[in-house]
């Protein structure tokens, strides 16, 4: 049988809105009582201790010594006297081992200490993928090969580095314009080279083909197109004009347009940094010319 209330009858001794705040802070107290325990503020702690260990200078000066050290064993494991002695590749593995173990330990302590928000930093996120493919292809003796790129850990771990690769980032859309121009100058220039220079018979098949005329003309970037240039000029004596047009085009007109972006992005990022104390230090001076102009009492005169 429904039991039905008078919404007249009057409501019992305290009414819904002391009902309502009574509640409202019971539910303050169990909040700041379960913030107040003992374990989260035991974790906390931990935290903080983690976080004042890890980003300590001398701590992160020690890693950069062990990535140098580790990267130079690396180096040093590819010689013979490594490589065809179990006993000494033997040490070599397992102190790479240690090595890891000490980087991984280190992220652990980072990753305590940022909690979530660890992964809004992109150089902690880059440390983190290289541990972790670190320990995932360890047992693939090819993947291993690449363990050398936990190098890559110093970048982020001094800061005119980390600079450099923020400017190469900041000047990707017009390094991607200068790219597109520069592989457009190689196909006009392979295809130029490939009808001209195919049918020669030369120490190697330089232009015999499209793609070995692209090769050909990546080395030739480097300035090692001297020896292919007097083989052509030797059955046609005007092949230097090509070989010099395609040489002045990429090599001193297009490189130096990469390295002017490059320096300019550099440039902008340190005078930013530099800018930025005197900018403050305006503020500062404007600020307290203000307050000062508006804490001073005007005369009786000038009232």
């Amino acid at each position: 049988m429904p039991i039905y209330s008078d919404p007249k009858a009057p409501t019992p001794e305290g009414s819904s809105g002391e009902l309502d705040v009574t509640t409202h802070a019971s539910n303050i107290n169990v909040n700041s009582s379960i913030a107040n325990s003992p374990l989260l503020t035991k974790l906390n702690n931990l935290r903080l201790i983690c976080g004042e260990i890890v980003n300590d200078h001398n701590v992160q000066l020690g890693i950069i010594v062990l990535i140098v050290i580790n990267a130079i064993m690396m180096g040093v494991a590819t010689f013979d006297f490594v490589s065809e002695n179990p006993k000494v590749d033997n040490v070599f593995e397992k102190t790479d081992q240690a090595f890891l173990i000490i980087f991984t330990i280190e992220l652990g302590m980072q990753l305590i200490y940022h909690g979530w928000t660890f992964y809004k930093d992109g150089w902690l996120v880059f440390d983190f993928i290289i541990v972790v493919l670190s320990w995932s292809f360890a047992s693939l003796q090819i993947i291993r090969a690449f363990r050398i790129f936990r190098a890559l850990r110093i970048i982020t771990r001094i800061e005119t580095m980390r600079n450099l690769v923020a400017a190469l980032f900041d000047i990707m859309p017009r390094l991607g314009a200068i790219t597109a121009l520069l592989l457009l100058i190689f196909y006009i220039f392979a295809v130029l080279f490939t009808q001209l220079f195919g049918d020669l018979e030369l120490s190697a098949p330089f232009f015999s083909r499209l793609d070995y005329s692209l090769l050909t003309l990546f080395v030739m970037m480097t300035m090692e197109w001297a020896d292919v240039a007097r083989e052509c000029m030797d059955q046609i004596w005007w092949a230097w004009a090509p070989f010099i047009a395609f040489i002045m085009i990429t090599g001193f007109i297009v490189f130096n347009l990469i390295i002017a972006v490059v320096c300019d992005a550099v440039a902008v990022i340190e005078n930013k940094d530099d800018l930025e104390p005197d900018f403050q230090r305006e503020m500062l001076a404007t600020l307290e010319l203000l307050t000062r102009d508006t804490l001073v009492p005007s005369s009786p005169a000038e009232e």
